[in-house]
């Protein structure tokens, strides 16, 4: 029988080995053959297994006379428990169509919804260069002599072209999608999700698109497959998983929220599991398939803000990066013809727009492109001229806080700024905490009703036989607004949580973390520098009726002055920059946010010279560099080496700003 079995395996080609291996599991689950064994066994190791451990040796011959007998290339005999069950696919896509097809815009009223598709713009998407040992080893030998240099032409990705071939013509497997906050990363992966089930992206290749957003894994430590997976994007527990993971090479998983995750995937490779049907804990899942121990020829699309990325490098081999930059001049246009509806509206508020530049580069940014439109229209709907909008993150976020509160009914505005302090811790605790979800306990004991907040959103969650409901802030950035707040505020008590006996650490600490590893906390303090301009202290007392502590600036000027430091020897990060130059990067957009001359020139009094390498420029990374390169009063030099800037660079008005230092050097 032995010959008999390797003869027919010798006739099946790879891919109908790989379906007689996975069908031959699941024909007969008990006892079974070692799966670790058998998924990556050859033809002749495959048969002594059988031998071995198989009860239906007959089985197993037959099925492999089926698949080589089968007049369609890799099809699945067929058999009662492995037959594709009729239509399952296309109850699958319906269903996704349906939950992916609208949007609920976060100022919209109940039960109103918007079609993805009318408001969706294409995003600009390009490769993000990894680094090399050798890049830093250039750069040490050259840092001394000037060079000439070109411009490299990144490449660029429609969504349809994430996974296409090579340069050397491979295919690559796994896409890491990154993006700051708001940029558009879960809009982009719902849009895939749509279009796949609408028949008009991946069909050729993809036979079943998953998604998995990693909030849901904030729920507790329940043990899950990825079978368990799987089953939350089916519309019902009876779906025909054989069928569905016959073919590993026809499946994409897509991961969403990855720098969400509060514990590690860095397992020992003693924990990971093959079994796609083995409940193991969530971190063990999802790093048995981000290291491609399970379904091993299935693609990975991961969403990510940069902050994860070390984590992330760690589990993920032969990965693409590429970058989400934003909205291009003619995709914001785009954006707002979409928002109004309305050609006259759009053109009026894309004009007062782009006749502010500064407003206009935020624009790129998808989230601050919907707060700006949604303040605009309130503005026209109320006849009120298109006011001067504020020129930084920070501004325009309160800007969109003021026009929420000024909806607000005149009896209800008290309550709403009654509930600013529980606002504020509640967010406080959750940054603190890594956590971004909460019970509705949680809200209690911080004296909050979400049923009255305009600020917190209902989810809800498959968890085992029932749903639970747990409350999360309209959009992280919003809660990390919160969180700064929390700390700008006058009260001391409330700034350092005793009195709440709260999990929340006090501004020391909370800075000290920062510097560790900027990571999660990366926005709270951008918001916090932007909280303390004396023109925005005035704004926050109006809107909020709450004071701006006194004490905080001088703190965080101290601060800031040790944080901001200069090094000679750029330290090379996973991808394609370094650690040095993104952290004075983050810190560069602090001073901007501020963004008042004296408090950014004393800060950065200290610095002679400024050695940027290998990093890939926003558009807003640009404008917090000009800014502080025009208040570094003592820079010598200036080196930039390997450095990419977003298409739309600085324009020359905002160039002219930037003081020539007294020895320039460009690498």
């Amino acid at each position: 029988m032995a010959k008999q079995l390797l003869a027919l395996m010798d006739e099946l080609d790879e891919h109908q080995f790989e379906q007689f291996k996975f069908l031959l599991r699941h024909l007969c689950p008990k006892p079974r053959v070692p799966w670790g064994q058998l998924a990556s066994a050859s033809q002749p190791c495959t048969a002594d297994l059988l031998l071995q451990h198989h009860p239906r040796k007959a089985l197993a011959l037959d099925l492999a006379w089926s698949l080589v007998q089968s007049p369609h290339h890799g099809a699945a005999p067929s058999h009662p428990e492995s037959a594709p069950a009729p239509g399952y696919r296309k109850k699958y896509t319906e269903h996704n169509q349906e939950k992916y097809k609208y949007i609920k815009d976060r100022n919209s009223l109940l039960g109103e919804k918007v079609n993805l598709s009318s408001r969706y713009t294409k995003l600009d998407i390009v490769q993000e260069p990894r680094a090399k040992k050798k890049d830093l080893q250039e750069i040490m030998s050259l840092r001394e002599k000037p060079v000439s240099t070109t411009t490299e032409q990144r490449r660029s990705f429609t969504l349809s072209e994430l996974f296409a071939g090579d340069k050397k013509g491979e295919t690559l497997r796994i896409v890491v999608l990154l993006g700051a906050a708001g940029i558009g990363k879960t809009m982009t992966a719902r849009k895939i999700m749509f279009d796949w089930a609408s028949g008009e992206l991946y069909q050729n290749k993809f036979d079943y698109v998953f998604y998995i957003h990693c909030r849901e894994f904030m729920l507790g430590s329940d043990q899950r497959s990825l079978k368990d997976l799987i089953l939350t994007n089916c519309p019902d527990e009876h779906a025909p998983m054989a069928e569905i993971l016959v073919n590993p090479d026809k499946i994409l998983f897509i991961v969403d929220g990855f720098d969400e995750l509060r514990f590690s995937l860095d397992q020992p490779e003693d924990n990971l599991c093959s079994d796609p049907h083995e409940k193991k804990a969530v971190e063990i899942t999802l790093s048995s398939l981000f290291r491609k121990k399970v379904l091993q020829k299935s693609y990975l699309l991961i969403a990510t803000r940069p902050t994860a990325l070390e984590k992330l490098n760690v589990l993920l081999v032969n990965e693409r990066w590429v970058k989400i930059l934003g909205f291009s001049e003619t995709e914001r246009k785009e954006y707002f013809d979409k928002y109004f509806g309305d050609e006259k509206r759009a053109r009026r508020a894309f004009k007062f727009v782009r006749d502010n530049e500064m407003i206009f580069t935020m624009c790129s940014v998808p989230m601050v492109c919907w707060i700006i439109c949604t303040v605009l229209e309130q503005q026209m709907d109320e006849g009120e001229d298109l006011a001067q909008s504020s020129e930084t993150i920070t501004g325009v976020y309160l800007h969109y806080l003021d026009n929420l509160l000024q909806g607000c009914d005149r009896h209800l505005k008290p309550a709403v700024q009654t509930n600013l302090k529980g606002l504020c811790s509640l967010a406080t605790e959750g940054i603190c905490k890594q956590k971004i979800l909460f019970e509705a306990e949680e809200l209690k004991k911080h004296g909050l009703d979400a049923s009255d907040s305009r600020f917190l959103n209902e989810n809800l969650f498959r968890k085992a036989t029932k749903c639970e409901c747990l409350y999360s802030f309209i959009h992280v950035p919003f809660q990390e607004l919160f969180a700064a707040l929390f700390y700008a505020l006058e009260n001391e008590e409330e700034r350092t949580g005793r009195d709440s006996g709260n999990d929340i650490k006090d501004l020391k600490t909370l800075l000290a973390d920062y510097e560790k590893s900027k990571s999660y906390l990366m926005l709270t303090v951008r918001f916090l520098f932007g909280l303390l301009n004396e023109k925005r202290k005035k704004d926050i007392e109006k809107i909020l009726n709450c004071q701006i502590s006194l004490k905080i600036k001088p703190e965080l000027q101290k601060w800031i002055k040790t944080a901001v430091s200069e090094s000679d020897t750029p330290l090379p990060c996973s991808n394609g920059g370094n650690v040095k130059t993104a952290s004075q990067l983050e810190d560069f957009h602090c001073l901007y946010e501020i963004r008042e001359k004296r408090f950014v020139q004393n800060a950065l009094s200290h610095f002679t010279a400024l050695r940027l390498w290998g990093y890939t420029f926003t558009k807003l990374d640009q404008v917090a560099l000009a800014f502080c390169l025009k208040n570094c009063q003592n820079l010598e030099y200036l080196f930039l080496w390997a450095c990419k800037f977003a298409a739309g660079e600085l324009e020359e008005d905002t160039e002219e700003d930037v003081p020539p230092p007294t020895k320039l050097r460009r690498l």
